[in-house]
């Protein structure tokens, strides 16, 4: 199995139940985490994010390279 569909199968089975697209919150429970560090990550860019206003909105494969440790380039 190459590196691209090792990947490609890591994204359709982890957080299956999760959108697309995450809340803080949802963030905190996947990464099992407090409140502090959630936001902490998405303000350091650790997570890539959008920032709406006060909102932030967080790409559901951002926390799963974050936890595969990839970094998109």
């Amino acid at each position: 199995m190459s590196r691209e569909e090792k990947t490609a199968a890591r994204y359709r089975t982890m957080f299956r139940h999760y959108p697309d697209v995450l809340t803080p919150r949802q963030v905190q429970e996947m990464l099992c985490v407090g409140q502090r560090m959630a936001y902490g990550l998405l303000r350091k860019g650790k997570i890539p994010s959008v920032r709406m206003g006060r909102l932030y909105r967080v790409p559901k494969v951002a926390v799963i390279d974050y936890l595969c440790g990839e970094e998109k380039t």
